[in-house]
């Protein structure tokens, strides 16, 4: 190789960052002993910005797989 990064494997490390951004958020979330209205709603934010992690790390994954020639990803 000539030295320089893979740029799939770049997508797959990024994704796997936003994977734990997502389930670390996720995480804390729950550890939060805060009731009410207001509770419901950062939470319901919170998981909302979860799974946007999620998405774009599942969009990384994919491209990572169509850089490697495989067509499905995943």
């Amino acid at each position: 190789m000539s030295g320089r990064p893979d740029p799939a494997e770049g997508l797959r490390t990024h994704a796997a960052a936003l994977r734990d951004r997502a389930r670390r958020l996720r995480g804390a979330c729950e550890r939060l002993d805060w009731k009410g209205a207001q509770a419901d709603a950062f939470r319901a934010r919170v998981d909302e910005l979860a799974l946007r992690c999620d998405t774009a790390a599942a969009g990384l994954s994919r491209s990572a797989s169509r850089l490697d020639g495989r067509p499905g990803g995943g």
